[in-house]
């Protein structure tokens, strides 16, 4: 099973890929492409039960996702950047653990939208009218998204396996990240206070940031360009690229 797509266009010496939020997919990330480094590629999962795989059966187990892009990524070893926003921090940071622990470490890890794993709390499997709400509160999809029974029975498998595992999710101690690790969020997501990005600080044995934005939990939709520069920023400096080089 093959998940991880490349976004952008040509060959690159680094890349950075992108994991999304519950129920999303790689494409979210597709306008960051404009402002990529020449060498430099993006990437993303391209998962199964949504968009062109909409009929295949969603992965359910996290240790298995996690597995399987830890492998993909481990077949090719070019300098990698991980980003990661809500349900896709969690997944980004356990692919950096596992390739650590093959001596594989990532260059930079950014987290976006999630408190440190250590400092969650156990979280119930949510309901699928619980996985709705939530969806309505986050502006996640347009209203009328949620008034087309037919697509919502396409899309829910997905759904459901996602939020399960991100609220299935248990934090193991491990050692700390050889990677630094960049935490940002929106200053209006009352689910994940600036407090929970600090702690994301003890993953890392090098060094963290915390960056916020203005907004609820999906605030990096309204602020593209801002997070993507910021991402883009945080692999330049990881590789030793100067941050002149990303001028113009």
């Amino acid at each position: 099973m093959t998940l991880l797509r490349r976004l952008s266009a040509g060959d690159g010496t680094s890349r950075i890929v992108c994991l999304p939020y519950a129920g999303g997919n790689g494409t979210v990330y597709e306008s960051w492409t404009a402002w990529l480094p020449s060498d430099v590629e993006l990437w993303a999962p391209d998962l199964p039960a949504r968009e062109q795989r909409m009929l295949e059966a969603p992965v359910e187990d996290m240790d298995l996702l996690v597995a399987t892009l830890a492998d993909e990524l481990a077949a090719d070893g070019r300098p990698t950047s991980l980003f990661g926003h809500s349900f896709g921090s969690l997944v980004a940071f356990e692919v950096a653990r596992r390739l650590q622990r093959r001596s594989l470490p990532v260059n930079c890890l950014v987290v976006s939208g999630m408190a440190a794993p250590q400092v969650l709390p156990d979280r119930h499997a949510p309901t699928d009218a619980e996985i709705l709400a939530n969806l309505r509160s986050h502006g996640v999809a347009p209203p009328e998204f949620f008034q087309q029974p037919d697509l919502l029975e396409l899309v829910m498998p997905g759904l459901r396996a996602d939020y399960r595992m991100a609220m299935g999710y248990r934090y193991r101690d491990g050692e700390k990240l050889s990677a630094r690790v960049c935490a940002l969020g929106g200053t209006e997501d009352t689910g994940v206070p600036a407090e929970g990005l600090a702690a994301w600080a003890e993953q890392s044995a090098t060094g963290s940031a915390t960056r916020m934005w203005p907004g609820g939990h999906m605030y990096l939709l309204s602020h593209a360009e801002e997070v993507a520069a910021y991402v883009i920023g945080c692999h330049m400096r990881s590789i030793g690229r100067p941050l002149q080089s990303l001028e113009g």
